[in-house]
Order: structure tokens, then C-alpha cells, then sequence
């Protein structure tokens, strides 16, 4: 008996430490990178990962891009269990794939993903070469992937003596000067990171490293960049031959002729280059930073946000109205305040200045609402090209208040708890955005569109209406963008009945929130305020009076409010919820208070009103 319970408690030890395991530890990795001259350079890794289930294997899948500046000069590896190498690896079993082609340089992906019996490990040795330009040095980030921990991580820059570097990094490093100039970041045992919504930007808890060399050489360019000024200077210098064929330029010429003011211009060009190119990406090489030339542009098509961006400048140019360039991040607000780097920008848009309003043009994607600045780049810092150096900018963000949805739902109700629907839903600013293409749906795409996030199963869709404002900018400041749309549809089964009762739920449309049952390990960080105010009219069905209906409920946390008004009408019950967010950062340990506004707002959605048959 005794040896039973032994035997128990160990299989049980074992299945609780086997439950236990990461899906991956990153065991090391030690990078080097040596420049050995402003355009020459190697890059040194050597990395060890142990893979402990499925779920590991992106966290060991070694991927590499190169290009005309960078190639993989060596590779090799093995996989191993139990202290038994299964398997040597060499540069024949990466598989390399043509990621672009033909508008600015060739980009190729590398990769190779391990496939062995579990646990194992996987070791790559690998050399990057680099040549003809050394802007930024790689980055160094040794946490990839949620929930892999790294045991231990060196990061190091040999560079000539006297070399100026800038940097942004989670810690000093050690820093030694000789022959050679040598910076050392070393990382240990870091418990990895844990995926939760609305947490705080990843690298304020990963160990990370971005570095540049302050004077640089680019394919056949120069500059430096102590500030943005600097990086504005260097590119300015690789804007490309304006010029633009003459066809073009007569059409557009053709289409703005009756045009009486700027904006009706800009719109016109706008249009012009939603029928005339398509956007491609190319973020590596001379064309992740320099334009390519607007002709080019004009006889492919296609282009980045850089090329695009140039492109329209041109145009306006021609028509007489000045624009800048300006480089931007779409995923980060503001820019470091002593870290200026050229690789930090991954977009490009315009900033026209008008009389009344500075205009901020996307022109990736001309179907944005034109005068209207995207979620993605709206309140962020940016840099405008000039030709005296960069200038740093704010690009203009909206009131809180202005954000937000709004949806009114009448349900008709039938005796056999049947119903018909009609929704009307108006969204405004980025709650908007998601109708920037509805128009050009199709029937069927639009009815999925709308039920997204329905519960039941509708049945007889009809798209009673739909109306925006999208092409409503005519220079005014604040413009915003709305939607409107309204649509019906059948319902079976959305009332139960029950003998001579039927019962409802007093939001059955309503998408329930979410809220994470385990302790919350980060603070929760809400970046933009909004309000959605739904309004469900129930119109009874024949032969049945109310019974019961529920009592209104309000909560608050620090982050969000909830309100719900339930009120008697003549026909039937109107249930009004407003849920506001409130942008800022709550600490995790004032999360319960969210989980419980939560659980009180999915409660209201549930709570059910109680319809009787009415004696006759």
C-alpha cells in the first residue's frame, strides 16, 4: 500500500513538472558584431535552445534576412538529445526563399525549422556578412517569443578605436578601450515574458539593445546622427530625380483645371493615386530609407509608402502647393528622447500645410478618409524632411470625448419567440476605420462583416442603408471621420418559452467582455478613451404582458465606467448600456476591480425580462 502511494505521488510530481515546462528555453546566445570598417562588418552567433514540446519550435526556427548588403557567409548546428547529437547541421539545409524582387533590391528570407523526437536542442553557429553599409547594428532582443525564458545572453560591439556609437539599451554595458573599442551587455536568467491584453509596451521588460555608429556610410551615401536633425539631412540627400512623364502630368492638369481651391487639388491627386498604383513593401537595403524615383512609380504602379508618399509631393508640387516628407512609427507614440537612429521610422506620410489646417496625407492607402490622421499614426511623434535637416513633430491626435460607437437595436417579437432585428450602428474616428472599405464589399462579405460578433444565427440579411462621411473633408479643421449603417435580419429562438412564459436576454446581441481569470502579472495600459452606448428596444409579442424586468447596474474601476438604464415602455422594454474607457495605465494589482466590472457588465448582458401570456 505504501509503495502504491510512492509510486502515485511520483507520477504525479511528474506530470506537474512536465506541465510546468516553457515550451522552449533560450539556454544561450552570444552574439558578436565586429565593424571592421564604416561599410564592413560581421556578424557572429552562436545560440543554443532547448525545445520541449510543439509550441517551442518557433522559438528554436532559425530565420535570416539578407540582401545586396548582407549575406550568410557561414552556417552550421546540430540537434541533439540526451547528450546524443542526432543530427549536424550545415548551410545546406537552410532553405532560402526571394521575399521581393525588382523595385529596389533582391531580399531573401533564410530559415530552417528543427524536426526531432521531444525534449531536444538545437545549436546554430552562423556569420553574417555585411558590406557597403553599416547604418545601425543589428539589434539585439533575445526574447522572441511569450513565455521562453533565457538563461543567459551576451551582446557585443568590437569597433575601431575611436569610434562614437549611440545607443538605447534596458542596461549599461561594460565598456573597454584599447586597440579596439569594445561595448559587453551580458543578460542572466530572464524568466521570460507572459502574453496579456493590454499590457505595456514588450520592451520594458526584455533585455534589449539597439546601437548605431553616429557617423555612417550607406550604399555609396553618408551622414550622421547625433539628433533627427541630422537623420532629416541624410534623407533629404536621398530624395531621387523628381521628374515625372509628362502624360502624367497633363492628366493631372486635365482633372484639377475647373478646381477652384488647394484641397479640391489635393483631393483630385488623392484619387489619382487610389486608381493608378498599389502599394508593395520593401523595408531592407537603400529602399527600406530612399524613394524610388516617381517615375518609376508612374510606369510600374507600384510603390512603398516612401515612393508614394514622393510621388503625390510631386504631383502637388506641380499644381503649386508645398508639401514635407515626414517619417513616422506606427507603433510607437513617442520617439526616445537621446536615441536618434535612421532604422527606428517604418512609414512615410505628407504634411501639407493649408490656411486653415495642416493636412497629414496617407497616401499607402488613399481610401483613408483624406484629412483624417489613422489610428496608427495619430497623436505621434514624427520627423519632417526638410531641406535644412529634420524637424520633430506631432502629428495631430482627437479628443477622447470625439471616440467612440453607438448602436440601436429593435427586436420584434414573435409568439413563438421568433424575431425580426434591425440594427442601426454609427462609429466615429478610429471605430470607423473598419468601414473604410465596406462600400466595396461584397453582399456576402458585408452581411459577415455585420454579424461579426453576433451570438445566434441570423437568417434573411438586408442592408436596410449605409452613409459616411469619408469624402467630406473640404479644408476645415477637425474633421471626423462617421459611419452609419443599418441592417435587418430573422432570428429563431431568441425567446425561450416556457408554458405561458417567454424569457429574454435583456442584451442578446451584445458581445460579452473579457477579463483574465489568473493574477495579473502586468500593469494594463488602455491608450485611447471611447464610449459605446447600445439602446435595445424589445417590442413584445402579441398576447404577452411584462412579468419581470431587471433593475439598471453601474460600476467603475480605474480604467473604464459601466451604466445600464432599464425602462418600461408603452410596447415593450428599452435596456440603454453605456461601457467608457479611460485611456491611461491602471496597476496590476487594480485589476481584480476590472474583473469584477466585467463580470457585472456580462451579468446585465445575461440578465434575462420575463414575458407572460396575458389572460384574454
Amino acid at each position: 500500500m505504501r509503495r502504491s502511494v510512492l509510486v502515485f505521488l511520483c507520477v504525479a510530481l511528474l506530470a506537474c513538472t512536465a506541465f510546468a515546462q516553457p515550451a522552449a528555453v533560450v539556454l544561450s546566445v552570444d552574439v558578436t558584431f565586429t565593424m571592421n570598417s564604416p561599410v564592413q562588418g560581421q556578424y557572429d552567433v552562436h545560440e543554443r535552445i532547448r525545445v520541449n514540446n510543439q509550441k517551442g519550435i518557433a522559438a528554436a526556427t532559425f530565420m535570416q534576412y539578407t540582401d545586396e548588403f548582407r549575406t550568410l557567409s557561414a552556417f552550421s548546428g546540430s540537434i541533439s538529445s540526451g547528450g546524443k547529437v542526432l543530427r549536424k547541421l550545415n548551410k545546406k539545409d537552410v532553405s532560402t526563399v526571394l521575399e521581393s524582387d525588382a523595385l529596389a533590391e533582391r531580399v531573401y528570407m533564410n530559415g530552417y525549422e528543427p524536426v526531432a523526437p521531444f525534449p531536444f536542442e538545437v545549436e546554430y553557429v552562423y556569420t553574417v556578412s555585411y558590406r557597403k553599409a553599416i547604418a545601425s547594428f543589428p539589434s539585439f532582443i533575445p526574447v522572441q517569443d511569450f513565455d521562453v525564458p533565457v538563461r543567459s545572453a551576451t551582446y557585443t560591439l568590437s569597433l575601431p578605436a575611436g569610434t562614437e556609437i549611440s545607443y538605447d539599451s534596458s542596461a549599461e554595458p561594460d565598456k573597454q578601450e584599447g586597440k579596439r573599442l569594445v561595448y559587453c551587455w551580458t543578460f542572466r536568467d530572464f524568466p521570460g515574458v507572459s502574453y496579456e491584453s493590454s499590457m505595456p509596451s514588450i520592451l520594458e521588460f526584455v533585455p534589449y539593445v539597439h546601437a548605431c555608429p553616429v557617423a555612417f556610410q550607406y550604399a555609396g551615401t553618408s551622414g550622421t546622427q547625433h539628433n533627427w536633425k541630422e537623420i532629416g539631412t541624410w534623407a533629404w540627400s536621398l530624395m531621387p530625380d523628381p521628374q515625372i512623364p509628362a502624360a502624367v502630368l497633363q492628366e493631372i492638369d486635365a482633372r484639377t483645371k475647373d478646381c477652384t481651391s488647394d484641397i479640391q487639388k489635393i483631393r483630385v491627386v488623392y484619387d489619382y493615386l487610389r486608381e493608378h498604383t498599389r502599394y508593395v513593401s520593401i523595408q531592407l537595403g537603400i529602399g527600406g530609407h530612399a524613394p524610388l524615383p516617381p517615375a518609376r512609380v508612374a510606369t510600374s504602379g507600384f510603390g512603398d509608402c516612401k515612393a508614394l508618399s514622393f510621388y503625390m509631393q510631386q504631383l502637388l508640387a506641380h499644381l503649386g502647393i508645398a508639401s514635407d516628407y515626414v517619417i513616422v512609427n506606427t507603433e510607437r507614440r513617442d520617439l526616445p528622447d537621446a536615441y536618434a537612429s535612421i532604422g527606428q521610422m517604418n512609414h512615410v506620410i505628407l504634411r501639407v500645410p493649408l490656411p486653415r489646417d495642416t493636412l497629414w496625407v496617407e497616401c499607402t492607402n488613399p481610401l483613408v478618409p483624406l484629412g483624417y490622421n489613422h489610428e496608427d499614426i495619430a497623436g505621434h511623434q514624427a520627423v519632417a524632411v526638410c531641406a535644412d535637416g529634420g524637424e520633430v513633430v506631432r502629428i495631430r491626435d482627437y479628443p477622447d470625448s470625439l471616440r467612440g460607437e453607438t448602436e440601436r437595436q429593435e427586436i420584434r417579437l414573435a409568439p413563438d419567440g421568433s424575431a425580426w432585428v434591425e440594427i442601426d450602428r454609427k462609429a466615429r474616428l478610429d471605430r470607423a476605420e473598419r468601414f473604410i472599405s465596406f462600400s466595396s464589399l461584397r453582399p456576402a462579405d458585408m452581411q459577415q462583416f455585420l454579424y461579426s460578433g453576433l451570438q445566434g444565427h441570423p437568417e434573411g440579411f438586408h442592408l436596410e442603408s449605409y452613409s459616411d462621411n469619408f469624402r467630406s473633408y473640404e479644408g476645415e479643421p477637425g474633421y471626423i471621420p462617421e459611419a452609419q449603417v443599418r441592417f435587418s435580419f430573422s432570428v429563431k429562438g431568441l425567446g425561450r418559452v416556457s408554458g405561458d412564459r417567454m424569457f429574454v436576454k435583456a442584451a442578446p446581441f451584445a458581445r460579452a467582455m473579457n477579463a483574465q481569470k489568473a493574477e495579473r502579472k502586468y500593469d494594463c495600459v488602455i491608450q485611447r478613451s471611447a464610449a459605446v452606448r447600445d439602446s435595445v428596444l424589445i417590442l413584445l409579442p402579441e398576447g404577452y404582458g411584462i412579468e419581470h424586468i431587471p433593475e439598471g447596474l453601474s460600476a467603475s474601476c480605474p480604467l473604464a465606467d459601466f451604466h445600464q438604464e432599464v425602462q418600461r415602455q408603452d410596447q415593450g422594454v428599452l435596456i440603454i448600456s453605456e461601457i467608457r474607457t479611460r485611456s491611461g495605465r491602471m496597476a496590476a494589482s487594480d485589476y481584480p476591480a476590472y474583473r469584477e466590472l466585467v463580470k457585472l457588465v456580462n451579468r446585465a448582458y445575461e440578465t434575462t425580462l420575463v414575458l407572460r401570456k396575458e389572460d384574454r
